[in-house]
């Protein structure tokens, strides 16, 4: 066990730093494109083009293969059978580039199609660049979805340092090809710089991957045993995560029935509600992943309810605080990141509207991706695909209304409302299948954060009001707002945990510090 926490402490630090370095490079890149393109209508004319290649990259690889292939390969790793979870590596590798590829080929010949659906508010111009624009996009998913099947080979053979550099350079291609070549050449510059960073983003992966001893080979495997599992385990996620892209379509169709820039607002405010998901949560859920399912090939169901508890609790702990910080600071924090160029004052209101109501379902968000990673790992499919069609289905509904009352902040509630609720059924099952889930560890750790974070809460108010005075206008007032807000912030509520005796504080440090004692 010791051995293991050692690998999960580093696995953790250096996770923790990519992710974070690859946030702040995310958040450069819409900052760049903000800059570029504010809010304008070539740029709802792009995120929609990008919204088809997205779904089949999400679809089949992002969730459904690599959720169903590390459980199948880590299972084999851990009764030392390195060769077959080698082999059966590389023919779902070989598979899941044929299905992008025949997925892209059929999506290019109908996008005049689908466009006309997904975006029926728009102009036939309109129309016609977002074809154009979804034909070169098509593209991002093949390069990008077998470097996430790298990625999922790398994970399961627990090495994660070229896994960590991947969305760098994706993130840099895209940032590169919207400061220097959009301005001249426009949107059509960004969609190439998206696929250009896809390519960069596989490359970087296949030394690592070579010295795993993956070696090519045109083999698909269709009557391996293997390959044949993980395509059982992912059609049940496959269903779900389609069920999910719905929603997201209905989102985008919902958002082109408002005015002009609406869908971008969103997408802005979306990107910045990430920035804590991604740069702790996604990756404690990452780096956890390949130990649960090795976890749950040996039956070792103590270690697993142990390990997801705890998960559970630095969730609550850190989320708690940012959601808080992010519905007061939105003004702020938009301002200081977009407000510049083609990005005005109404579009950082706009984005900020949107922004307080994701923040609302940082937790859930955060709670649903580790809970629905620990039923993969036990290879059990079904209960999520049950939980989340529920869930769709009422937050369908959800948007359908609240984008009437609150125009994108409605379909930002929706989002928050349907992932909480996602969270508390998943966490429900996975108590009666796991024999208990450290309930009560987790409610003090929710009760210490909520005392911890109503004096940081007056403290992030007051000195983004002393500091703006309320002002939307960018520039160095908004900085200085957020940065030390921010700061005071950070240290009120570190203060007052600390004073509450609040274990998690010494648990994060552990992993900072890469103490596998506490881990």
């Amino acid at each position: 066990m010791s051995s293991d926490r050692r690998r999960i402490a580093s696995a953790a630090t250096l996770i923790l730093v990519a992710y974070g370095l690859s946030r702040v490079l995310g958040a450069v890149r819409e900052l760049v494109i903000a800059n570029t393109f504010g809010t304008s209508h070539q740029i709802d004319d792009y995120r929609v083009a990008f919204g088809v290649p997205d779904l089949l990259f999400n679809l089949l690889l992002a969730g459904a293969i690599s959720s169903a292939f590390i459980p199948v390969l880590s299972e084999h790793l851990a009764k030392g059978e390195r060769r077959r979870a080698l082999e059966i590596g590389q023919r779902v590798l070989n598979s899941a580039i044929v299905i992008l590829t025949v997925g892209a080929a059929i999506l290019f010949i109908v996008a005049p199609f689908y466009v006309s659906l997904i975006a029926f508010g728009y102009s036939p111009h309109d129309h016609e660049v977002i074809v154009g624009l979804t034909r070169i996009l098509l593209l991002q998913p093949i390069f990008l979805g077998a470097g996430g099947m790298v990625i999922g080979i790398l994970t399961a053979y627990q090495r994660f340092f070229a896994q960590a550099l991947a969305p760098l350079f994706y993130n840099t291609a895209i940032i590169v090809a919207a400061a220097v070549f959009a301005p001249r050449y426009g949107v059509t510059a960004l969609a190439i710089g998206v696929v250009v960073g896809a390519m960069l983003h596989l490359g970087v992966q296949l030394p690592a991957l070579w010295r795993t001893g993956w070696r090519p080979t045109t083999a698909l495997g269709l009557d391996d045993p293997g390959v044949r599992k993980v395509g059982r385990l992912m059609f049940p996620i496959a269903l779900g995560l389609a069920a999910a892209q719905v929603n997201v379509f209905v989102d985008t169709i919902l958002g082109t029935s408002l005015p002009h820039g609406r869908v971008a607002a969103l997408r802005y405010a979306d990107t910045m509600a990430q920035l804590p998901l991604g740069t702790f949560s996604q990756a404690l859920a990452f780096v956890l992943f390949p130990f649960l399912a090795r976890d749950a090939a040996l039956g070792a169901i103590d270690s697993i309810r142990h390990r997801t508890a705890l998960a559970l609790r630095l969730n609550i702990f850190v989320l708690v605080p940012a959601s808080v910080g992010l519905a007061l600071l939105g003004v702020p924090i938009t301002a200081a990141l977009f407000e510049r160029g083609q990005f005005g004052p109404d579009s950082v209101r706009q984005t900020a509207f949107a922004l307080t109501f994701f923040s609302l379902g940082l937790a859930g968000q955060a709670a649903t991706a580790l809970l629905v990673r620990v039923f993969y790992a036990l290879q059990d499919v079904i209960t999520p695909l049950r939980i989340s069609l529920a869930v769709i289905g009422l937050n369908l509904a959800t948007n359908i209304v609240l984008v009437h009352l609150l125009a994108q902040g409605g379909l930002a509630l929706g989002t928050s409302i349907a992932a909480t609720l996602n969270a508390i059924l998943l966490g429900r099952a996975l108590r009666g299948r796991l024999g208990g889930l450290e309930g009560r560890q987790i409610l003090h750790t929710a009760r210490r954060a909520v005392v911890g974070v109503i004096p940081m809460a007056v403290v992030v108010a007051g000195v983004a009001y002393l500091i703006t005075t309320g002002s939307v206008q960018g520039g160095l007032r908004p900085l200085v707002a957020t940065l030390v807000a921010v700061a005071l912030a950070g240290a009120t509520y570190v203060g007052v945990e600390v004073l509450l005796r609040s274990e998690e504080v010494g648990i994060l440090l552990s992993v900072i510090r890469r103490d596998r004692s506490r881990v």
